[in-house]
């Protein structure tokens, strides 16, 4: 669910069509690499351990980027049409 949301929130930024499909994506794959490493760890070795880190980072970096980007979007300096900041 949570996914979602912040795959709603991605498609609402002011990014290039390409950059929002690769930030909707990458969490499902970080969360793929966690989940697979937590089989790995237990059926193949436990020195799959390591592969929590860089699942786990990935979605975390990019919830923190997509949320910043909003942010910034919404509360951020606008600029008018003259190049201006109001």
């Amino acid at each position: 669910m949570i996914f979602i949301f912040v795959g709603m929130v991605t498609s609402f930024l002011d990014l290039s069509p390409r950059t929002r499909a690769w930030l909707i994506a990458l969490p499902f794959i970080g969360i793929l690499i966690d989940i697979t490493s937590m089989w790995l760890k237990g059926y193949v070795s436990p020195h799959f351990f390591w592969l929590h880190i860089p699942g786990g980072g990935l979605f975390g970096m990019i919830f923190v980027f997509v949320f910043a980007r909003a942010f910034y979007e919404m509360w951020g300096p606008k600029v008018v049409n003259d190049g201006r900041q109001r």
